[in-house]
């Protein structure tokens, strides 16, 4: 009896620990989905300002700690590619969420059915401490 605790304990053990991780890589998704809509949201709001601007106008590009001046129509194209490549980021970050959100009911559903078929390890458990 003391064996079959202590392995469904060990399950549980690695059932949470699983859990805490999958949360952990979804709110990482999440940040990075974030970090994606403002990159395209910035690059929207400079080529509406550079589309107002004349085609001869030089424009100055961020390079490290310096900048580099480059033609308005290298400067939109960087700004497109900005937005294709976030765009691309989020799609695959989405499909990621979306299979972390999977994972995450079927371990919570590991660690209910854990739980409630043994009853005498979850009385064991609660007068442990855990829970």
């Amino acid at each position: 009896f003391r064996l079959v605790s202590l392995l469904a304990l060990s399950r549980r053990v690695i059932s949470q620990t699983k859990f805490v991780e999958t949360t952990q890589k979804a709110k990482n998704l999440n940040m990075s989905i974030m970090q994606g809509e403002k990159d395209i949201r910035r690059a929207a709001l400079t080529g509406a300002e550079l589309s107002a601007l004349p085609e001869d106008v030089g424009c100055y590009k961020g390079l490290g700690r310096s900048f580099v001046k480059e033609p308005k129509s290298a400067v939109m194209e960087t700004l497109e590619n900005t937005v294709k490549a976030s765009r691309a980021e989020i799609e695959q970050c989405t499909l990621q969420r979306e299979h972390l959100k999977k994972t995450l009911a079927e371990t919570e559903t590991n660690i209910k059915e854990l739980l409630t078929g043994n009853e005498a390890l979850s009385r064991e458990l609660l007068q442990n401490g855990y829970q």
